[in-house]
């Protein structure tokens, strides 16, 4: 069984002082009241790891009346840290009540407005000998933070942060001109991809609309990127990510339109600056999702009250709305049912001459930055390893002359060739090398475990195996809208010998799914006309939003 990733340990509030960061050496100053608690000891900490992994601050503390001034310091470019984000993490003895002393741990939060207005208007960083980056990042939960990536030199230098400075007087000086202009940028994932409901939603909007509604409508992406293929035909209407051009266009943009959060419109994990802080606070987005909200709870991290805040958010269905209601805290209004873009050209392709079973997990949010060691010792990787390497599952693919894909996540893409078998009927699809949707149009069946793209071949009427054997761990660190014993839409096993009888029963059926779960689809999936993209379209244009600091202020968040 999979350890479970630590949990999260709660905030502790306090008067921030200082922070420097100076040639890897990082000092804080911060005061706490006595009534509060008393910091025994402070620690960087790796967020979100599987194992505890973190390194002593050398701390000293000055009493000053009713209060204890603390000062930490750490070296850390002497460290050998995971890239990942880092926590200031306090472990703090509360006041005395009674008998009952509980010593409990806590993230150092309080970073104060006049501190965090510092740290954005004045950026700094340290570059490690080996290479990488360690710098604060500042959001909105005012919590101190440490990022620590690789060093990029296209983005990391004062040179670029010059850029964002121009780049802000020329669109400020013409501001006037640059909003008239109602600009639309669509986006997917690192501003990379053109693969999901951007690209397909940005293509209706290429041959649907007039001249004179589109010409305003843009598709950023970095053209060095494989996926440029995808939208090289449109190219007057595609902009090179991070060009001197796209920066002001981000800044004048009325709306942003992506499968991700808004943080993809620019740099990932860039450091601090007035540029990044003031297009992520300004600007609308109108969410439209890698797939159907069910299996993989996201509510902390698109709620209406944090940093990923969306304007509008396309939904497939009334159950799915009810979700995004209930968990995510949206009006009804911000939720519009329409579909999703790319299901307007979703189809079976299936060929029985070609019989195809796809393979397809999800990732797990405590291997996200786990080193290579962790991650080979994973039950994640042991499991599909396994699998995959199944004299069994070789002689069934065999027997009925199957071919399997395995198509990894692609958090998790660099480990692809960790899973070759040697099996000609078993192949790895890295990430990239086909599109997704090509892939689900053309399997006849798919194994996953959490992954939404299960409604994808749900929609087709094809047969869905779920595969959640990590389930107890999945539930405690991930957690799911949906009872997957209840409301899953296909086959749930737990053991590999039970989903090798499950591909057995399909394979000899014809991959016919089973009446009880095409029973579900009218209720699950209601709209399957293609005419999705038409719909979020006439939902933008019709939206009128106000801005997103006035929307804010208005809800008192």
């Amino acid at each position: 069984m999979e350890q479970q990733m630590q949990k999260a340990p709660r905030e502790i509030k306090v008067h921030t002082e200082k922070f420097s960061l100076k040639r890897g050496q990082i000092v804080i100053g911060f005061s706490l009241e006595k009534k509060k608690g008393h910091v025994k000891a402070l620690s960087l900490v790796q967020r979100n790891a599987r194992e505890r992994n973190a390194y002593p601050f050398l701390l000293t503390e000055k009493e000053k009346g009713d209060t204890v001034k603390y000062r930490g310091k750490l070296d850390a470019g002497q460290l050998k840290l995971e890239v990942a984000f880092w926590d200031v993490v306090a472990t703090v003895d509360p006041p005395q009540k009674g008998t009952v002393q509980e010593v409990y741990d806590a993230i150092l939060g309080g970073l104060s407005a006049k501190l965090k207005l510092w740290l954005i208007l004045f950026p700094r960083w340290t570059k490690t000998p080996d290479g990488h980056l360690i710098y604060p990042f500042v959001n909105g939960a005012r919590q101190f933070t440490i990022q620590y990536r690789l060093y990029d030199r296209r983005y990391d230098s004062y040179l670029f942060l010059a850029k964002e400075y121009l780049a802000l007087f020329c669109y400020f000086v013409l501001k006037p001109f640059w909003d008239r202009k109602k600009i639309w940028l669509i986006c997917e994932k690192f501003a990379a991809m053109a693969q999901d409901n951007a690209l397909y939603f940005f293509r209706y909007c290429m041959k649907e609309l007039p001249a004179e509604e589109k010409k305003h409508i843009f598709y950023v992406i970095d053209k060095q990127a494989a996926d440029y293929q995808a939208v090289k035909e449109y190219d007057k209407n595609v902009i090179q990510f991070m060009s001197f051009r796209y920066m002001i266009y981000l800044c004048a943009a009325q709306y942003l339109i992506s499968t991700d959060a808004i943080r993809h419109f620019y740099i990932w994990d860039s450091p601090n600056s007035v540029y990044k802080v003031l297009y992520q606070a300004r600007k609308n987005l109108i969410f439209l999702q890698h797939g159907v909200m069910g299996f993989k709870q996201c509510h902390r991290t698109y709620h209406k009250s944090g940093g990923n805040r969306v304007a509008r958010f396309v939904v497939s269905s009334q159950p799915e709305r009810d979700i995004i209601e209930k968990y995510f805290e949206y009006d009804r209004e911000d939720i519009i049912i329409t579909g999703l873009a790319r299901w307007d050209v979703l189809e079976n392709k299936a060929d029985e001459k070609e019989k195809q079973i796809l393979v397809m997990p999800t990732w797990r949010l405590w291997l996200e930055y786990a080193s290579d060691e962790l991650f080979l010792q994973s039950d994640y990787y042991q499991k599909y390893k396994a699998f995959l390497q199944d004299d069994k599952l070789h002689a069934l693919l065999e027997q009925y002359d199957i071919t399997l894909y395995f198509y990894i996540h692609p958090k998790f893409r660099a480990y692809i060739e960790k899973f070759a078998v040697g099996c000609p009927r078993i192949l790895l699809i890295p990430f990239g090398e086909r599109p997704l949707n090509e892939l689900l149009m053309s399997c006849h069946m798919l194994i996953t475990d959490y992954s939404s793209v299960a409604w994808d071949v749900y929609h087709q009427e094809k047969p869905v195996i779920f595969y959640p054997f990590d389930l107890d761990v999945y539930e405690a660190m991930q957690g799911s809208y949906l009872d997957m014993e209840k409301d899953a839409f296909g086959d749930v096993v737990y053991t590999e010998e039970a989903l090798l009888e499950a591909i057995r029963y399909y394979a000899g059926n014809g991959f016919s799914e089973k009446a009880c779960f095409a029973a579900r689809r009218d209720v699950l999936l209601p709209l399957r006309d293609q005419n999705n993209s038409r719909r979020i379209y006439e939902e933008i244009k019709k939206a009128q939003l106000p801005s997103k600091w006035r929307q804010r202020l208005k809800d008192g968040i």
